[in-house]
């Protein structure tokens, strides 16, 4: 379908001059008593959450499907004076080369078996002691205007937490969330593929309707143990 490409993508991002708010609340709440270290942001959009990362201390490398986001998000890195490793690669694919003590993916709706595949790569890409943070729209709330094909990338805490084999699960629950980067614009200002329909691969920073997109939301936390030291 037309909006899994990278064109579709460009094209979308090139159209958003509007302002998205600077980062996720979710992310705030579970990053702040963390000690920062280095960080991988899947699905990075325009770089939100990836530049609050960074400004923050984190050694942030930074994903997204669309070169387009990809420049946006430099450009906001650029005018924040911060420093984020940006890298234009589906996520499906994306493989990282170093270990993280953070990997975060928000609102990348991925149908199941890509969704597995992104999420298997990222534990593996997970340090000991390291933490990846899933936040996703979850099925008991599916937002308007989504065409049956997208509907099957909406989560459960319980599927999410399943496809993070060697991980503990810290938490797995749905949660309510505005969304801070959310905004308010009625359809008639939306691009002509977004009006008719959502569609999945969402970045994380989403277009809004008439009400926020973010509201039940799959939160799922898991936690790669540090091995046992050897006696």
């Amino acid at each position: 379908m037309k909006s899994d490409t990278e064109e579709f993508w460009d094209d979308i991002w090139a159209t958003m001059e509007h302002t998205f708010g600077d980062y996720d609340e979710l992310l705030e709440e579970h990053t702040k008593s963390l000690k920062p270290g280095r960080a991988l942001d899947l699905g990075c959009g325009s770089g939100g959450n990836a530049v609050w990362l960074a400004g923050r201390g984190w050694r942030v490398t930074a994903v997204d499907f669309s070169s387009v986001a990809i420049e946006k998000a430099k450009q906001r890195a650029a005018d924040n004076q911060v420093e984020v490793e940006f890298i234009a690669s589906d996520v499906t694919v994306y493989r990282p080369h170093e270990l993280y003590d953070l990997i975060t993916s928000f609102y990348i709706q991925l149908w199941p078996e890509q969704r597995a595949q992104m999420l298997s790569a990222a534990v593996e890409a997970l340090a000991p002691g390291g933490r990846l943070l899933f936040v996703s729209h979850d099925q008991s709330s599916p937002p308007s205007g989504w065409s049956r094909e997208d509907l099957e990338s909406l989560t459960t805490p319980d599927q999410v937490a399943a496809e993070l084999h060697g991980l503990r699960i810290e938490r797995a629950e749905v949660v309510e969330e505005t969304g801070a980067h959310a905004v308010e614009m009625p359809p008639s200002e939306l691009p002509e593929e977004l009006d008719s329909h959502e569609h999945r691969h969402h970045s994380q920073e989403e277009v809004d309707y008439d009400s926020p997109l973010h509201g039940a939301t799959t939160l799922v936390v898991g936690v790669k143990d540090e091995a046992p030291a050897s006696s």
